[in-house]
């Protein structure tokens, strides 16, 4: 059990090192601000800190439970993921300046003041009572969103699944007088590998997660930005722009770019695609490209189905082939032995 929970460590090690590096500079359609950045650096930094802390005991038998760095470290877990969640549910952007930092958010600075002044071993229990309270809330306000958007199915698995994840690191708190101190490193080690593979793989099954996550959070969060724009017009021109522009079969397609061909902004594209269709900016492209595919494999019997899938913006064939299933619900040379004249 040592051993996997050691191979475990390194993977959660370097999974947060590339899932730091991916939002850092990769994930371009998030709309990250300065906040958010340094709050999912901090977490994702903390919880490397963490792992190698574990690695040393289960190495050298280390006593962490007895180290003050091992406690703030509990403590400043769970307050990094509640500012990186809300930077991402609500966008709100907390810069530097102390002008800018409200007030009322300085209570969340609780465990870090309380970890600083209570005995060490009540620490985790502290700690893991914030990350439950933060993580419910994250949860509960993912699954109002997805009630009002009709959004996130096979996503919302990973979030009670997070969820449960806080709850036990939570009895486990409760219960550290009464087991073996290695017991609770087990695992607590191997609850943040868990973790951290579930996130790995909602990204690898569902790409466009974070960017939903943050339309839901603007509807849940913000003041309609449709005010005074004739929507149901807007959705007539979307309509149009797709049946005879196609901006879709451009790969680089963005929500900026959509935006600007709609004259409207970012937000408000994205609101009018999220209330009038039930789907993001990213499902609702992939349709659009699907849907075209369909015509062709109707009509063009002697084009090749990658070239297809390249005509209609797919990067690649295996792009074309997995958002061809999700929506066809059959692969593109099956749709085509069925419904080619």
């Amino acid at each position: 059990m040592t051993n996997l929970t050691i191979m475990l460590i390194g993977f959660s090690i370097f999974s947060c090192l590339i899932l730091l590096s991916a939002y850092l500079w990769f994930l371009k359609d998030m709309r990250k601000t300065l906040w958010s950045k340094v709050s999912c650096s901090a977490l994702l930094l903390s919880l490397t800190a963490l792992q190698l802390l574990h690695f040393q005991y289960f190495q050298s038998a280390t006593e962490l439970l007895t180290t003050k760095v091992y406690g703030l470290l509990l403590a400043f877990v769970p307050i990094c993921f509640y500012f990186f969640s809300r930077s991402i549910l609500t966008q709100q952007t907390i810069s530097s300046s102390r002008s800018d930092l409200k007030f009322k958010d300085l209570v969340h600075l609780v465990p870090i003041v309380i970890a600083t002044m209570t005995p060490l071993e009540y620490v985790p229990v502290i700690a893991f009572g914030f990350g439950s309270m933060y993580t419910l809330w994250f949860t509960h306000v993912v699954i109002q969103a997805r009630g009002q958007t009709k959004r996130f199915k096979f996503e919302l698995f990973f979030f009670a699944m997070f969820a449960l994840m806080a709850v036990v690191a939570l009895v486990l708190g409760l219960l550290l007088p009464a087991i073996e101190p290695r017991l609770f490193f087990l695992v607590y080690a191997n609850t943040i590998s868990i973790a951290l593979l579930c996130i790995n793989a909602a990204l690898l099954f569902f790409p466009a997660l974070l960017t939903d996550i943050l339309i839901v959070g603007e509807l849940a969060y913000s003041k309609s930005k449709l005010d005074g724009v004739d929507v149901e017009s807007k959705v007539e021109e979307l309509a149009t722009l797709m049946q005879v522009e196609k901006p879709y079969q451009n790969e680089t397609l963005t929500l900026a770019t959509l935006a600007e061909l709609l004259s409207l902004s970012v937000h408000q594209t994205s609101e009018l695609i999220n209330t009038q269709f039930g789907m993001g900016f990213p499902k609702y492209i992939r349709i659009q490209r699907v849907n075209a595919a369909k015509r062709l494999l109707k009509n063009d019997v002697k084009a090749s189905i990658l070239s297809i899938g390249l005509e209609v913006g797919f990067k690649s064939q295996s792009n074309f082939y997995t958002a061809f299933k999700e929506i066809a619900e059959v692969s593109p040379g099956e749709y085509r032995k069925r419904y080619s004249q």
